[in-house]
C-alpha cells in the first residue's frame, strides 16, 4: 500500500477543476491517438482503392475517346476503299488515264478526300492515295501536303502482310518525316496496279490526349503499338513501361478487359483499344500512394496537440459561446434567411458576425435585384437584336429590287444584289457567334450600303476607310449597320438632296479604336441631340428608333469591353458624327472568310 502512498496525497491535494481539466485531456488525447491510428490504417486502404478506381475511370475514358475517333476514321477509310470512282481509276490502263471521265472521278475522289478529312479534322492530318506509281495520285489537304517518302517495295519490305496497319510514327519517321503526324491508318495492295491507301492522324491529337494535367508526378499514360509506343508523364514512370512492355502487350492480347498489376513497384492499369490493337497504359508509382498516411499521421499529432492545449479553455468558453452560437446558427438556417433581419445583440465577436452576415443578406438581396434587372434589360437587347437581324422590310425590299432587274434582263446586276444580300445575311448570322472582327463588321456594313446605294443611287454616296491596324479586333456584330441605317433614313433621306455617309475607323493609342459614321444631312437639333445622349448616358431606351437601335449597340459595346466604352454622338448642321469606342482586343482565332 506504501507505494500508492504518494498518489493517493497528489489525489487528495488536486483541486476539481485541475482534475476535470486532466481528465478531459488524457481522455481527448488517448479518443484521437485511436482515432488517428485507425483513421490512418483506413485511409492509406482507401487511397489506394481510390487511386485504382480513378485509374480505371482515366482508361475507360480514353478508351472509349480514342474508341469513337478510331471507329470514325476506319468507317471513312473502308468507304473510301469501296469507293466506285477510285476503284476505277485503280483498273484502268496506263493510257486512258487522260481521259474526260478519269478527270471527272479525280474531281469526284478528292471531293470526297475533303469531306473526309473535314468531318474528321479533329484527328486527321491527311489521307494519301498512290496507285500504279503515281498514275493514281491524290491528296485531301487543308494548308500543306502530307510528307511521305513512299516507294512500294520499301513499304512492303517493312509490312509484308496483307492487312490494315495501324502504326505510330514515330517508329517510321523514314518513310513519314512530317512531325504533324502521330500515327497512320494504311492498306497496300498488290495487283495489276501496285499502291497505297494511308490515312495520317494529327501528332497533336495524341498528344492531348495524352496530356492530362491531373496526372501525378510520378506518374505516365501510355499508348503501344506492335511497332513503337506514344506517351506522356514523367520520364521514370515511362521507362518502367518500356522495361514491360512485352508483359503488358502480352497480358493485353491474352486476357482483355482492363488488367491492374503491381510491378516494379508501379501500379499498372491497361487496355486493349479493339480496332488497332494498340494497348493503353496508365502507371504511377506505388509509393506516391501509400506515403500518404506519413502525412495524415502528422496530421493527427498536430491536431492532438492543439487539442491538448485547448481542452482546458474548452470548458470555460462552451456555455458562454454555445448560446450566442445555436441563436445564431437557428436564424442562419431559416429557410427564409433572405427575408428575415440576423443581426444578434451578444459579446463583440458574435454581434460583430451577426452585422456581417445582416450586410451580406442586404447586400445578396440587392445584387440578386440587380442581377434581375440586367439579364431583363440583356434579354430585351437580345429580343432587339434579333428583330434587327431579320430586316424583313430590307429583305422584302432587297429581292423585289433584284426581281425588277431579271425583268429588266440585267442579271449581272441581279448576281451582283443577290451576292451581297447573302453575304450580309451569312455574315450577320455569322453560326449564332456575337463577336465578330472589324473587317467582317466592315464587309457587313459594306454590302449593306452596296444594295441601299443600288436602290438610292441618286440620294447619297458613300466612302469606307479604315486602319489596317484594326482589322482582327474583335466588336459585337450589327454595331455599324444600325448606325449607317440612321444615317440614311433620319439623315440623308431629311436632307432632300443628294447626300455622303462616310465611315472611319483607327486607334487612338495602340489601345483604344473608333469607328465613326459621318453622314452630311441637316443634323440634330440641340434638344434632340440631349435628348439621345441622355439616354445613352442614364441607360435607358428613347421611345424613337433612332435612340433605341443607338442604345442597342451603346449595351451590347459596354457589355463586352466596359462601362468606359461605347457611343458618343455629335452633331452640327451638314455633319452628324456617331462614334463607337472599344478596346483593341484581337480574336482568338483568325476571322471566318465569307
Amino acid at each position: 500500500m506504501k507505494k500508492y502512498e504518494g498518489l493517493r496525497k497528489w489525489y487528495e491535494k488536486i483541486t476539481f477543476h485541475r482534475l476535470l481539466t486532466l481528465s478531459m485531456v488524457s481522455l481527448v488525447s488517448i479518443v484521437f491517438i485511436s482515432f488517428s491510428m485507425i483513421v490512418t490504417n483506413l485511409s492509406e486502404a482507401k487511397i489506394r482503392q481510390n487511386v485504382k478506381d480513378n485509374m480505371s475511370i482515366v482508361v475507360k475514358q480514353f478508351d472509349v475517346y480514342l474508341d469513337n475517333y478510331i471507329s470514325n476514321v476506319y468507317k471513312g477509310f473502308l468507304a473510301l476503299e469501296s469507293d466506285q470512282n477510285l476503284l476505277w481509276l485503280r483498273s484502268m490502263k496506263s493510257d486512258r488515264y487522260r481521259l474526260s471521265h478519269a478527270a471527272a472521278s479525280y474531281i469526284y475522289l478528292n471531293k470526297l478526300l475533303n469531306q473526309f478529312l473535314n468531318v474528321n479534322s479533329a484527328c486527321v492530318h491527311n489521307v494519301y492515295l498512290n496507285f500504279g506509281d503515281g498514275k493514281v495520285l491524290t491528296q485531301a489537304y487543308n494548308k500543306n501536303l502530307l510528307k511521305i517518302h513512299y516507294t512500294y517495295q520499301t513499304w512492303k519490305e517493312r509490312f509484308p502482310e496483307n492487312k490494315y496497319y495501324w502504326v505510330d510514327a514515330d517508329s517510321c519517321r523514314d518513310l513519314i518525316p512530317d512531325e504533324e503526324v502521330g500515327a497512320v491508318l494504311f492498306h497496300l495492295y498488290e495487283g495489276k496496279q501496285n499502291g497505297i491507301i494511308l490515312i495520317a492522324l494529327k501528332q497533336d491529337f495524341f498528344e492531348n490526349i495524352l496530356d492530362v494535367t491531373a496526372l501525378d508526378q510520378e506518374a505516365s499514360l501510355s499508348i503501344l503499338t506492335d511497332y513503337g509506343s506514344m506517351h506522356f508523364g514523367q520520364q521514370a514512370a515511362w521507362n518502367v513501361v518500356q522495361d514491360n512492355r512485352d508483359y503488358l502487350i502480352e497480358n493485353a492480347e491474352r486476357n482483355g478487359g482492363i488488367q491492374t498489376e503491381l510491378l516494379d513497384n508501379y501500379y499498372f492499369m491497361y487496355e486493349n483499344i479493339d480496332l488497332t490493337g494498340w494497348k493503353l497504359v496508365y502507371n504511377v508509382k506505388e509509393s506516391s500512394i501509400s506515403n500518404a498516411h506519413y502525412i495524415m499521421r502528422d496530421v493527427m499529432i498536430i491536431t492532438i496537440t492543439m487539442i491538448a492545449v485547448m481542452a482546458g479553455l474548452l470548458g470555460l468558453l462552451s456555455n458562454a459561446v454555445s448560446y450566442s452560437l445555436r441563436a445564431l446558427t437557428k436564424k442562419v438556417e431559416d429557410t427564409d434567411i433572405l427575408d428575415h433581419e440576423i443581426s444578434l445583440h451578444s459579446y463583440a465577436e458574435i454581434t460583430t458576425l451577426s452585422n456581417s452576415l445582416e450586410k451580406m443578406r442586404q447586400r445578396i438581396n440587392h445584387l440578386l435585384k440587380q442581377v434581375e434587372l440586367e439579364q431583363e434589360a440583356k434579354r430585351q437587347i437580345e429580343v432587339a437584336l434579333l428583330q434587327e437581324q431579320i430586316h424583313p422590310h430590307f429583305l422584302y425590299n432587297t429581292l423585289y429590287s433584284i426581281i425588277q432587274l431579271c425583268e429588266l434582263k440585267k442579271p449581272e446586276k441581279a448576281s451582283e444584289m443577290l451576292t451581297a444580300l447573302a453575304t450580309f445575311y451569312r455574315i450577320g448570322l455569322n453560326r449564332g457567334e456575337n463577336i465578330i472582327t472589324v473587317e467582317e463588321e466592315l464587309r457587313h456594313v459594306k454590302n449593306y450600303l452596296f444594295i441601299q446605294h443600288f436602290r438610292y443611287s441618286d440620294l447619297f454616296d458613300y466612302t469606307i476607310d479604315c486602319d489596317t491596324e484594326i482589322l482582327k479586333c474583335r466588336i459585337p456584330k450589327m454595331s455599324l449597320q444600325p448606325l449607317v441605317e440612321n444615317a440614311i433614313y433620319h439623315g440623308i433621306k431629311q436632307k432632300h438632296d443628294f447626300g455622303n455617309i462616310c465611315i472611319l475607323g483607327g486607334t487612338y493609342d495602340g489601345e483604344n479604336a473608333y469607328l465613326e459614321v459621318h453622314d452630311d444631312g441637316p443634323g440634330m437639333d440641340e434638344a434632340h441631340l440631349k435628348k439621345i445622349q441622355s439616354c445613352l448616358r442614364d441607360g435607358i431606351s428613347g421611345e424613337d428608333t433612332v435612340s433605341f437601335g443607338l442604345k442597342n449597340v451603346d449595351s451590347r459595346i459596354k457589355f463586352e469591353f466596359g462601362t468606359q466604352y461605347g457611343l458618343e454622338i455629335e452633331s452640327l448642321p451638314q455633319n452628324t458624327c456617331v462614334r463607337i469606342c472599344f478596346a483593341m482586343k484581337n480574336m482568338k482565332k483568325e476571322s471566318v472568310q465569307v
